[in-house]
């Protein structure tokens, strides 16, 4: 199953909501911070907010290496503050860690430590261990701390992880989302990035775990909307994906997961444009999962309330139940696309066979007409007129109607075999603005043929909105050729292509 789900995603994600850095001070009622106890602490919280406003990086680094350098003498003089002292010494090391040309371990002597200068200093990892030093100290401000952690770092961090995942270099984005997680773990980002990576060196059990971490970490924040959406989305089909190379209990469950995946993307996101290939995906596990006696589920508000869904999905509702043998189904919903859609290609092939699957004979011919209308060249389509005839033909009750019912089959099944070239619709895609037919085309005559195509695309009532042509080329017998027409314009609903001669 493929699809179109995601188009735009990848542009989404790389857009990060505003962040707020926490401010001294800026912490809840709950939380009992004191930046100014002892005084030598309440001096560095000063020198500190200099560093902000400082005019030159030199000015800056001048400062924060005066304030690492207070902190780092006589440590004992903070050690009844604990929580006052880190929280100044957080604020530093995120200043240090968004320092252009720092590097992610310095020395300490390069941050203004006195003691052991030539040591590595790794900002991250020891902002994170003043983060915890904060909330051991005062566990009153574990969601002040929260907050505090996504910060300018945090998000330099997160930003250099999704750039790095977009321009496929893997091993960094995997770094620089650990290192966005190390600040904090509570963004869905990181983890979408460390999914993509998973994926793509084919650890899907990783990557589901992640996708699932960024849907929980999403919430119901609107703004995550399409991150949260889209790793549903990936997480289904790589469940489903890895379903497929199972076997046994273990493929029945991971199927089961998928399904489930699917489900719960419908349900949050009921009117996502690609929601067929959505069904397509869930009623495929359940197939895998053996739990065919839940398929019905996978449509039922369609066969209840089809107007909730539009041409496509009630096709794919059909097809599914078809598939489910539930063929009474099929045919309500078939006919409800048909309804919507006029010249629906699939809907009325589908819709034609199903009337054939009930013994409905006489009924086959308005769909089929309406089907070799649209799809003129394909062979299937005038079949459907011959059986029609031939079920016809078995009912007759006189001699006479089954001769003519008989005449009748031999005339639509001379005109399928005559045809010269034979059309299979390999692709229709409509947009808002933009339509594409894709035709393929196998030459059936003799002689070599060269065909130019002309296709009318349609608006639901069946109204021409635009049309194009292009030329097949030269095609010899037994030789497939592929078209595509493309259209410009709103409304587009299905097409019809001109009969080749």
């Amino acid at each position: 199953m493929r699809s179109t789900f995601l188009a735009g995603f990848a542009a989404a994600v790389s857009l990060l909501p505003a962040l707020a850095m926490a401010q001294p001070g800026g912490v809840s009622t709950a939380c009992s911070i004191d930046p100014n106890n002892p005084k030598e602490l309440a001096l560095q919280s000063l020198a500190f907010n200099r560093a902000k406003s400082a005019q030159s990086p030199e000015d800056r680094k001048k400062v924060l290496m005066g304030v690492m350098k207070e902190l780092d003498t006589k440590p004992e003089r903070f050690a009844k503050n604990p929580a006052g002292y880190n929280y100044i010494l957080s604020q530093a090391l995120v200043m240090w860690a968004t320092e252009p040309g720092m590097g992610d371990t310095p020395t300490r002597g390069q941050l203004g430590f006195v003691s052991n200068p030539q040591e590595k200093y790794d900002v991250i990892a020891q902002l994170d261990a003043s983060y915890k030093a904060i909330e051991a100290a005062a566990p009153a401000c574990k969601e002040d701390v929260a907050g505090m952690r996504q910060n300018e770092a945090w998000l330099a961090l997160t930003r250099a992880a999704l750039d790095a995942s977009n321009g496929g270099k893997l091993d960094s984005a995997e770094y620089y989302a650990k290192r966005s997680m190390m600040v904090s773990n509570e963004s869905p980002y990181p983890h979408y990035v460390l999914a993509n990576v998973a994926n793509s060196k084919g650890d899907k059990k990783t990557a589901i775990t992640h996708w699932q971490h960024v849907v929980q970490r999403a919430g119901t924040d609107t703004s995550y909307r399409d991150l949260r959406n889209g790793s549903l989305y990936y997480a289904g089909m790589a469940q489903y994906e890895l379903a497929v190379s199972q076997s046994g209990a273990e493929q029945v469950a991971t199927a089961k997961e998928a399904a489930g995946t699917f489900k719960e993307l419908l349900t949050v996101y009921p009117e996502s444009p690609d929601a067929a290939n959505l069904m397509q995906g869930w009623s495929d596990a359940l197939t895998l999962a053996k739990d065919s006696a839940n398929m019905s589920v996978v449509y039922a508000d369609l066969l209840a309330n089809p107007d909730k869904g539009n041409d496509i999905t009630l096709t794919m509702g059909g097809v599914i139940a078809t598939r489910a043998n539930k063929i009474d189904d099929a045919l309500k919903l078939f006919e409800a696309s048909v309804q919507k859609n006029p010249s629906g290609r699939d809907a009325l092939r589908n819709l034609s066979a199903t009337y054939y699957g009930k013994d409905m004979f006489d009924k086959m011919f308005a769909p089929a007409k309406q089907l070799v209308a649209v799809d003129p060249n394909n062979y299937d389509g005038w079949m459907m007129f011959a059986y029609a005839a031939q079920g016809l033909t078995k009912n007759a009750k006189t001699p006479a109607e089954k001769k003519a019912w008989t005449d009748s089959l031999v005339k639509y099944q001379t005109i399928a075999e005559a045809l010269p070239v034979k059309v299979d619709v390999a692709g229709f895609t409509r947009g808002a603005q933009n339509s594409s037919l894709t035709l393929s085309l196998e030459q059936v005559a003799d002689a070599a043929g060269n065909y130019s195509v002309t296709a009318e695309f349609l608006d639901a009532a069946g109204n021409v909105v635009t049309s194009g042509t292009e030329s097949s080329g030269p095609i010899k017998k037994g030789e497939r050729k592929e078209v595509v027409i493309k259209a410009t314009g709103a409304g587009i609903y299905g097409y019809r292509y001109k009969p080749l001669k």
